[in-house]
């Protein structure tokens, strides 16, 4: 009799264990009132999950029961979360109103880079660009109100945190750093971001204590429909013009993407510093089947941009914030003598796979380019910056052999009399026949010449509720050659 109790005892578990529910519900736009597609339902903590049909319906089957969150996500719309109880029987939700996430457009907005970012062995370069990707409040608005010169994450520097593209990392083998420009100007294909802060887990990298970035260019995630916006601003770039063209998926499975963009300026905030900056990108999505799918991206951004100096507290009482000793007139144009150019494509090709507990993303980059910093030399000649200190008021105040005020004051004159770089000066110093055809001055590119294959794979198994398994391999291979490049004398 025991026997038999026990034998009825397990079939019954087993039976109960194999029974399914649904959840049932329709997500809609609170503005339209339409149903909204593609968008992704799942119960908090668990691998149940679906999607919303083109009428904004969903039906999840589940075998839970108790409390749980039902939690809605879509692109462009604010996220919600729903308690609900599973009783063992069908649960229809009705009507979800969500609202569209307006945060999202803000953040087109404009972050100052100083000098500092745009050199290479600035260990906060482009920090901010992970502030923006995070929805932490605090992070967020410090990144916006205070900008990375002022702020920084415990003091981190941005080789403590990954970025990824597709799943693929973007950080850089020789620094550790992450090149945000390489993506500059493409707001529209760069918006679907998801970030783990500090050391917390990812489903695409181990991180760093700054955390993990992950930006989903996949042209199916991205919303249909051409967009054209123009922008100005009085502080990096004067304006800025940038096109999107996105398909959105197709029955036959195709995906593709679009977009460029141009950003320029004679001048930003800072005089001298000018901008001049394109960007193009383009993707192509086929989905063989719900499981399968592969992915081909292409990006191409340049940037060209001239570069301002730090202050002393002299310089600044004797010519205000704005100045800039880097440039000076020619032919009655403004020229930088410190210019920045970056251009560095990438080309990278993924393949996914996904099923109800199992997900694989493989991908192939490959990414060249130059890195060049413009900067004039000078041998047997004077200084031709302004601002060197022996051209300086303090200079003559604090002599070893006592104050000479009379110097000051002729310093002064002289400084504010001619405050900027005198190309002209620099010309006829090397057309002079006394150096015997050596230049005094010559014009140098500090040039970094790189290329970097990165392949890797990331699989993710949720093995139950509660235990989910990354793990993945990343194979790197990068040349770099640094050399000084001679575009030109000047006026030699």
């Amino acid at each position: 009799m025991r026997k038999y109790f026990l034998f009825i005892f397990l079939f019954t578990n087993v039976a109960i264990a194999q029974e399914v529910y649904r959840i049932t519900g329709q997500i809609l736009n609170e503005q339209t009132k339409s149903g909204i597609p593609n968008g992704q339902i799942s119960i908090e903590g668990t691998q149940f999950s679906t999607s919303t049909d083109p009428n904004g319906s969903f039906v999840l089957e589940t075998v839970l029961t108790g409390e749980f969150v039902l939690q809605v996500v879509i692109k462009d719309f604010i996220p919600k979360r729903i308690p609900i109880v599973l009783n063992g029987q069908t649960l229809k939700i009705g009507s979800l109103y969500l609202e569209r996430d307006i945060t999202v457009e803000k953040a087109d907005n404009l972050i100052t880079l100083t000098d500092a970012d745009l050199s290479d062995d600035e260990s906060v370069s482009m920090s901010s660009g992970l502030l923006q990707a995070t929805k932490d409040v605090f992070l967020n608005r410090a990144a916006f109100d205070f900008g990375q010169a002022f702020f920084r994450v415990r003091g981190y520097d941005s080789q403590n945190g990954k970025v990824l593209i597709n799943g693929i990392s973007m950080n850089k083998q020789f620094d550790g750093r992450p090149q945000w420009n390489n993506w500059g100007g493409l707001n529209d294909v760069t918006r679907n971001q998801e970030f783990s802060n500090g050391l917390s887990a990812s489903d695409y990298n181990f991180g760093g204590i700054l955390g993990t970035t992950n930006i989903d260019m996949r042209p199916s995630g991205l919303r249909p429909g051409t967009r054209v916006s123009t922008s100005y601003s009085n502080r990096t770039y004067a304006g800025r013009l940038m096109a999107t063209y996105s398909s959105g998926l197709s029955k036959n499975g195709l995906a593709y993407t679009f977009s460029s963009s141009r950003r320029w300026a004679k001048e930003g905030y800072i005089n001298g510093t000018l901008y001049d900056a394109y960007s193009f990108f383009g993707t192509l999505e086929y989905q063989f089947n719900p499981k399968h799918s592969i992915v081909l991206t292409s990006i191409l951004a340049s940037n060209r941009r001239g570069r301002s100096s730090a202050l002393t507290e002299e310089v600044f009482e004797l010519v205000g914030r704005k100045y800039n000793p880097y440039w000076g007139m020619q032919n009655g144009k403004i020229r930088n003598s410190r210019e920045r150019k970056i251009q560095e494509p990438i080309l990278m090709f993924n393949h996914y796979y996904k099923s109800n507990n199992f997900n694989i993303n493989t991908g192939i980059a490959y990414q060249t380019g130059t890195h060049a910093r413009s900067r004039i030399g000078y041998y047997n000649a004077p200084n031709p910056d302004p601002t060197y200190y022996r051209y300086l008021p303090s200079f003559s105040i604090n002599s070893s052999i006592g104050a000479n005020f009379i110097g000051a004051n002729l310093a002064k004159d002289g400084f504010l009399n001619e405050p900027q770089l005198n190309w002209e000066n620099n010309y006829i110093a090397n057309q002079n026949e006394s150096n015997n055809g050596k230049a005094s001055y010559v014009l140098y590119d500090d040039t970094v010449d790189d290329s970097q294959l990165t392949v890797n794979s990331i699989f993710n198994l949720t093995m139950s509720d509660k235990f989910k398994f990354d793990f993945g391999g990343t194979f790197k291979k990068t040349g770099v050659g640094q050399l000084c490049r001679n575009p030109g004398l000047v006026g030699g």
